[in-house]
Parts: C-alpha cells; structure tokens; sequence
C-alpha cells in the first residue's frame, strides 16, 4: 500500500512530454563513468562495449556536465527570451556546475541547478534538478537546430519550475532508479544508474559474471538472458515498455519488469493498437504491427532491422536489410532514382513526420518534432519529395 501511493503521488507528471527528450540533493548519487553493470560486462564483452556506449540508448541520461550538455553557454548564445515583457531565461556555466535562471518583468528570478540530462542529444535534451530527493524538470530544454527552447509543452512566457519528473518517466531514460522514502515523503533512491544498459534487455548480469568468473573455461554464456531467443512477442516487449506510447497505465511498480515478461502483466493492454494514426512518437511497436512487412511475416520483430548494441545513422546500410525480402527491381521508383534508390529507400517507406504529442513554442511558433514512421509502407508524397530532391542535386 504505501509503494501504491508513492506512485500515485509521483503519476502527477504527463510522461510523453519528458520522453522527448537520478540521490536526495545533487552529489549523493552512486555514479561512475559507467553503470556499474555496464562496467562489468566490459571485461569480457570489449567490442560490443564500445560500440554500445555510442548509441543513443546508452546516453539517454547522464549526470550533467561538459561532455553531457548539447547547450551553448557562450555570452549572447545562453538567452532564451520570450514574448511576454521581461521575462527571460539565462543560462551559465559557473565554478560549481551549471545554473539555470528565470527572470520575471517584476526583477525578480529563480535560479535552480543542471543535475541529470534527460536526452542523447541527437534530436534535444531536458534537465532536471534535485529538490528534496526528488527530480523536477528545468523549464529550457535544447533542440538540436535550434538551441535553447521552451521545454516540449511549457508556454511561452511562462516560468514553472515545479514539473516533478516521475518514475515511469525515468523507467525509459536510465537503467535502474527506483522510490524510496515513505507516503508522506516520497523521495528517489540515492542508488541510481542513469542511460539504458545491458540489465535492461538482458536482466540481472550478476550470476552471469559471477558463474564465468569462476568458470573461465567456458565459453557458451550462462545464467544470463538472451533477447534473441524470445519468441517473437518477448522481443517486442522488451521493446514496447518505452516503444509502444508513453499512455498505458502501470499494472506493477516502475522498474518491476523483467526482459521476457508479457508486457501486459506490467502494463495495460495496448489501447490504440488498431488506432489508425498511432501517434509516430513513442509508438514506434503500434505502428510496426500495422506494416505488410511485419503482418507478412512469422518472425519480424525490432531486432530484425535493429542492432541496439551500435549506432545506426546510415540509412543506406539501414536499407539493405530490407533487400533480405525484397528486390531493388521490384520498387516502382527503381527505374527512376536508379542507383540513388537504396539512398532513400528509408525516407519514402518509413518517413520522418511530425508528432502530435511533442511541440514546442517559441515566441515567434510552434515547432513540430519529428520521428520515423515504423509503419513501413508506400508513402506517395515522401516518394515525391525523395525524387525531387535528386532532381535539385
């Protein structure tokens, strides 16, 4: 009963607005340069180690810092003004870490501290500082190709320091950050483990590297779970937990699900699986099951185009997995991007669009953000604009 209420009283967040983009007050965290469980698999796994913690999994949270913040503090570059009279944000790079400051018209301001990065930076960032062992959201986030922005769903002109950033949110952007506290004053664990790690798809590796290091001699892996010998459902749910739309309601506490576990003991059936628009953000799984591709096939899952331990940004080699069941002479566009066709072969049958869950305003608009359509199909407009985009070169 009390763990029921510390998530009822944490809920209070809208989880997708986070998901654009963990010790009571900053400092007394357990963190190292990696997860303690990433660090372990290293000793035996080097290759697939530094392939991994390039990915956008990997740097999904991090503790703030240089190397971390994708925002530019550089005077003139650091002002984030808005459309109401005399409201701005400033943000600074000072001898004891990195400040975020509101100032309102009345001269008055409120400056809270960059403690966690939420986001790999690919396409943004958010942050948040610790206030009373718990997390809350700064108000500017960063969005690549643009700078400091309002944080996705804040409005413009508006100063709200006091988003609590809940556990489900963090059950997507980090491997292990669970309650702690009591009822009355819930708090987070000061044992935390930020960015998505091995444990998160292969479980506890503990017994895994205990039995080897006392087995040496053996070479097949033991006392571990491998993702690749699900059945096909398995696969997608370890996927769909942060994949399949941030709307389903908790059916267990954050951080109870165990890979290989039927998704829908730990969380509600999916609601909109038969929804004819799921939105792109989030609901990446929904989509993929309304592709030909996937209803076509007994065995396609995540995993049959994705490799999660590496980076995947050309989307030319991301292209030739689809030649395993097609024929480049098969497309009817073949004739006319010729050799360029594996170049956008991505683009026309899983285009980048819009989602309707994540904006951002600014005083002058509104900003979409966009994803990839995981419901691979024929796309006719993408078709159009690939092609003529080749015609302009």
């Amino acid at each position: 009963m009390a763990l029921s209420k510390i998530f009822f009283f944490l809920s209070l967040l809208s989880v997708s607005l986070l998901c654009f983009w963990a010790n009571a007050d900053r400092g007394s965290g357990n963190q190292s340069v990696y997860p303690r469980n990433v660090q372990s698999c290293q000793a035996c796994h080097q290759q697939v180690f530094e392939t991994f913690i390039q990915t956008a999994h990997f740097n999904t949270s991090s503790q703030a810092a240089d190397r971390s913040i994708k925002g530019d503090f550089s005077e003139g570059r650091n002002i984030l003004r808005t459309r109401a009279e005399g409201v701005y944000f400033k943000m600074e790079k000072r001898a004891d870490g990195f400040r975020q400051t509101a100032q309102n018209s009345q001269a008055r301001s409120r400056t809270e501290r960059f403690d966690i990065v939420i986001g790999s930076g690919r396409k943004g960032q958010s942050y948040a500082y610790w206030k009373n062992g718990l997390l809350f959201q700064l108000p500017v986030s960063h969005l690549a190709g643009e700078g400091w922005v309002n944080s996705p769903g804040y409005t413009d002109g508006q100063i709200n320091f006091d988003r609590l950033i809940t556990p489900r949110c963090l059950e997507c952007h980090s491997a292990s950050f669970k309650p702690a506290g009591t009822p009355s004053a819930p708090r987070y664990s000061s044992d935390y483990e930020l960015g998505i790690s091995c444990q998160n798809c292969h479980g506890d590796g503990s017994k895994h590297v205990t039995y080897h290091a006392t087995n040496p001699a053996e070479k097949i892996g033991q006392r571990i779970l491998n993702p690749a010998r699900f059945s096909r459902d398995r696969k997608l749910d370890n996927c769909a937990l942060c994949h399949s739309g941030a709307a389903r309601e908790l059916r267990k506490p954050p951080f109870s699900y165990q890979p290989g576990a039927r998704l829908e003991d730990y969380l509600s059936p999916e609601s909109d699986r038969d929804n004819p628009s799921p939105d792109v953000h989030g609901n990446q799984v929904a989509l993929l099951r309304r592709s030909k591709c996937f209803r076509a096939s007994e065995a396609m899952s995540c995993s049959t185009c994705h490799n999660v331990h590496q980076p995947e940004r050309d989307l030319t080699q991301m292209a030739r997995k689809c030649l395993q069941c097609h024929q480049q002479s098969q497309c009817k566009m073949a004739g006319k991007l010729g050799a360029r066709l594996m170049d956008k072969c991505i683009d026309c049958h899983m285009p980048n669009e819009d989602s309707r869950l994540i904006s951002v305003n600014t005083p002058a608009k509104r900003i979409s953000v966009y994803y990839r359509n995981h419901a691979i199909g024929v796309y006719p407009k993408a078709a159009d604009s690939a092609l003529q985009a080749i015609r302009e070169k």
